[in-house]
């Protein structure tokens, strides 16, 4: 029971001691927490005092954001004057030079390289017209080499025609172009007989020998004649055949051989 009685005891004035240290410790804490009203004075860079309060100087004239609110020391965010900082500026020690950098020029292959992707259409239009105009020079020269061949073994059949129509007479012409008719070869007796016709009006007196002379030549000599028409039919049956190497027979021949016969006949009437 003693055992008993003393527990009850302890306890109990454990209880009615807590009350008096919370008491105590409040008012503590009324005197840590009392306002305080100290005054300290600020100096601005214009020369100016001013008296704050401690607390109102070291925490109420600070701007959010221009340092860490909760660091345990503040300071007062003090500004220089213009004039001041113009000073600054014009002091020479507190001029620094800074240094640029230059930029790498590029590669002469990489400009081109980027011109040519930024050009990329009007390039390839280019291309495509220089590759036209070659492709119409190589036509117009093959055409011209072409044609300067035709002119030039014309002219040198012409000469040969005319030739053979000065230095044979009309005896040979018939057995040159008889033989040439039996061995196939009715080219040639159409050529012949041509040239015979060639023959005959040079004797006529009604063309012009010469070397540079061609067929059209003499058809214009004889446009005021009324051999003109038929010649330029035979002329015109010569070329083809000759020159544009058409296939002749023996009845084509024959006709042909007629209407020789038939122009020869009228040239001697």
């Amino acid at each position: 029971m003693t055992s008993i009685r003393a527990v009850i005891l302890l306890i109990t004035g454990i209880y009615f001691t807590i009350p008096v240290f919370a008491q105590e410790a409040e008012d503590s804490l009324g005197i840590d927490m009392a306002e305080d009203t100290t005054t300290v004075e600020v100096r601005d860079f214009d020369g100016k005092t001013r008296q704050y309060r401690w607390q109102v100087a070291m925490w109420d004239q600070q701007k959010i954001g221009e340092w860490d609110e909760m660091a345990g020391n503040r300071l007062t965010l003090r500004r220089i004057p213009d004039a001041t900082m113009e000073d600054l500026r014009k002091m020479k020690a507190l001029q620094y030079e800074q240094k640029t950098s230059t930029p790498r020029r590029p590669e002469m292959i990489t400009k081109l390289g980027l011109w040519a992707l930024a050009n990329f259409g009007v390039i390839r239009n280019i291309f495509y017209i220089v590759l036209g105009i070659i492709l119409l020079l190589t036509v117009l020269l093959f055409i011209r080499k072409s044609s300067l061949d035709i002119f030039s073994r014309s002219r040198r059949m012409e000469e040969t025609a005319t030739e053979m129509a000065t230095d044979a007479g009309p005896q040979h012409y018939d057995a040159l172009a008889q033989a040439a008719a039996e061995a196939g070869d009715y080219r040639s007796a159409v050529r012949i007989r041509y040239l015979q016709a060639l023959y005959i009006l040079q004797e006529k007196e009604l063309i012009l020998p010469g070397k540079d002379k061609t067929n059209l030549d003499f058809l214009r000599e004889l446009s005021a004649t009324a051999f003109h028409r038929p010649f330029a039919v035979l002329t015109r049956h010569y070329e083809y055949i000759w020159y544009g190497k058409a296939p002749v027979n023996g009845i084509q021949f024959t006709q042909l051989d007629e209407q020789f016969a038939e122009f020869k006949k009228s040239l001697r009437n």
